[in-house]
């Protein structure tokens, strides 16, 4: 798997995806889904890494032939044709654009991955299966979502009944947090499990998005101080958890900022 720092959120340099469970059965259902041109639907809480284990999986998996979109919620469906299209590179003409668009993914083994598809409409949601029921070589689609997406499709009979997997993204358990972080980024490659599990359960709570927000602060102080990234302590680790809302900490009475 290509573990770059690609789509990392606050694009933090020297991040990576580590292998987690979830993230190692995202890939194996992923390489299920291409293999078998099925649908899926990938939810869970946001800040997970739903969407990054999605994208550094499909580099691996189908490079050429991915095509990823995010629409704003309640994206008219002909906003969301004309950007498939696009991607498609099929002229920019409403004239029979359904036809089009199935003869242009019949040619090749197409990923359709679509992000935030809790915020899609009916008709849009429709128009993907009827283009999965009729396209002669069918693309593969992957819906990804936050947690209420598992329900938005399941509202849809029809197009629920046609999705094979639905794995669901959940937060690091502890044992998870102590085993990955080190290798997550080079700023807690060195700091003891005592230390993680602390600022997991003040501030972190097994998200990433939280992680990465936490380790970006730490790792700007360091360098301000002209520290080296591994050079971690509790002093700098207080200092950057001043950075967040501290309605989101949870830190006991004695510790408090």
């Amino acid at each position: 798997m290509n573990a770059s720092s690609d789509g990392h959120y606050l694009d933090l340099p020297n991040a990576r995806l580590v292998p987690t469970r979830t993230v190692l059965r995202t890939q194996k259902q992923l390489q299920s889904a291409i293999k078998l041109q099925a649908m899926l639907c990938i939810h869970g809480g946001v800040g997970l890494g739903k969407t990054l284990t999605v994208r550094t999986c499909l580099r691996d998996l189908a490079p050429d032939t991915t095509l990823f979109f995010q629409f704003h919620r309640h994206c008219p469906l002909t906003d969301i044709k004309k950007a498939v299209a696009a991607a498609l590179d099929i002229p920019d003409s409403t004239r029979g654009l359904n036809t089009r668009i199935s003869e242009a993914l019949a040619e090749r083994p197409y990923v359709l991955v679509f992000d935030e598809t809790q915020g899609l409409t009916t008709d849009a949601l429709e128009w993907v299966r009827t283009l999965w029921d009729t396209v002669r070589n069918r693309p593969t689609v992957v819906f990804v979502g936050a947690e209420d997406t598992r329900r938005h499709l399941r509202r849809r009979p029809a197009l629920a009944s046609r999705v094979t997997q639905w794995p669901r993204f959940k937060p690091l358990h502890p044992a998870e947090v102590v085993e990955h972080m080190p290798h997550y980024h080079p700023v807690w490659s060195k700091t003891n499990d005592e230390d993680l599990l602390w600022l997991d359960d003040a501030a972190c709570r097994g998200n990433f998005r939280d992680w990465a927000k936490l380790t970006s602060a730490i790792q700007e102080l360091l360098t301000e101080q002209g520290q080296p990234l591994d050079a971690f302590t509790r002093t700098i680790a207080r200092e950057a958890l001043t950075t967040f809302d501290p309605s989101d900490l949870h830190l006991p009475p004695d510790d408090e900022l």
